[in-house]
């Protein structure tokens, strides 16, 4: 098993768990660790109706790209033409 390196900031602990989990949820996504849906899961917990908009916001945020590739358009288009 590797290991990984993770940083919070004073900040962040300061603010409490939710600035914790977006912390953590932004750089697991960031160092492709975690695909977009677990990011957003851990940034806003299971049960938050936060979009997917707003953790692509997030990222914009802080300057982290999103992990797109050809791959994952052509099975959007994919799902998209089968109706879902």
């Amino acid at each position: 098993m590797s290991s990984i390196n993770l940083q919070l900031t004073p900040d962040s602990l300061s603010q409490g768990e939710s600035a914790i989990r977006q912390d953590l949820a932004l750089q697991l996504y960031a160092q492709n660790i975690f695909t977009f849906g677990q990011g957003r899961r851990l940034a806003f917990g299971c049960l938050a109706n936060l979009s997917v908009w707003e953790f692509q916001q997030l990222l914009g945020e802080k300057k982290i790209e999103r992990h797109y590739s050809e791959v994952d358009l052509l099975e959007d288009v994919k799902t998209i033409q089968e109706g879902f």
